[in-house]
């Protein structure tokens, strides 16, 4: 198999920056890091750096950022896939492009192909209970917990995107839609999430998995809706992972999350 040439459709604010850390953890080269400090610097991939990394998965990152009154992905992101959403990636390997959109998509086709048994609970060698967790984990954070953060967002977005005479009726709407409906299901599941997480470094087992990579956006949904302050356990599991070497090196190629804005 050729070397792969993948470019990243980074749209800002969005579950983009979990496919550049999902790259950057493919190609370190050691799950062995050195201390933080060393980390910081964010050199490029040299012989010379603080930071074992591997050359075999290039990629680039091409950004996009959304509309200041809509929030909406910018036109120009249709040119790549028929929705206009982000995360999409191209991949271009042995002379065959193609062109995945979802991240949970783009998380198991990365790990499948490039991982080299890196970041995955395998189906076979892997224990049962692991591997469902696994496959459950990396799921709930679109199949279930994602629902309620959207509905928070388009809540808080509906009153500032009415005309200006229904604004108040609107307004009464979304709060009461929130308060009655949203609000609910987001304690159920965060609450939930926080269960699981006692006494666990990571979701599933004892090393990072797709799993905690597709759960990183729910976590940074989590501090503009409900607060960190009764997700002692998320918040610890988020302050870990957001250390890691590749993580930062995620951070430096794209930026970071900050789900705020479209509260704001």
């Amino acid at each position: 198999m050729s070397t792969p040439t993948i470019v990243v459709h980074w749209l800002e604010n969005s579950r983009s920056q979990r496919v550049l850390w999902l790259l950057e953890e493919v190609r370190m080269s050691s799950h062995i890091y050195p201390p933080l400090a060393q980390a910081l610097p964010l050199a490029g991939d040299t012989a010379d750096s603080p930071l074992p990394v591997t050359l075999e998965l290039p990629y680039t990152v091409k950004k996009y950022s959304r509309d200041k009154k809509t929030m909406f992905a910018p036109p120009e992101l249709r040119a790549i896939h028929p929705l206009g959403k982000s995360p999409v990636v191209t991949i271009e390997e042995n002379g065959e492009t193609i062109t995945l959109a979802e991240s949970g998509a783009i998380v198991e086709f990365v790990i499948e192909r490039y991982g080299k048994g890196k970041l995955v609970v395998d189906a076979k060698s892997g224990g049962v209970q692991d591997r469902a967790n696994y496959l459950y984990w990396l799921h709930y954070a679109e199949g279930s917990i994602m629902m309620p953060l959207m509905l928070s967002i388009v809540m808080a977005q509906m009153p500032r995107q009415a005309p200006y005479v229904a604004w108040p009726i609107v307004k009464v709407i979304a709060l009461a839609t929130m308060h009655k409906f949203v609000r609910p299901r987001l304690l159920e599941s965060f609450g939930f999430v926080e269960n699981s997480l006692a006494g666990k470094e990571f979701f599933v087992g004892d090393s990072l998995t797709g799993a905690d990579i597709m759960m990183v956006f729910p976590a940074e949904g989590l501090e503009p809706t409900l607060g960190y302050e009764k997700y002692p356990n998320i918040k610890g599991w988020f302050d870990r992972v957001s250390q890691r070497p590749a993580y930062l090196r995620a951070l430096e190629k794209g930026g970071a999350n900050r789900v705020a804005a479209f509260n704001e």
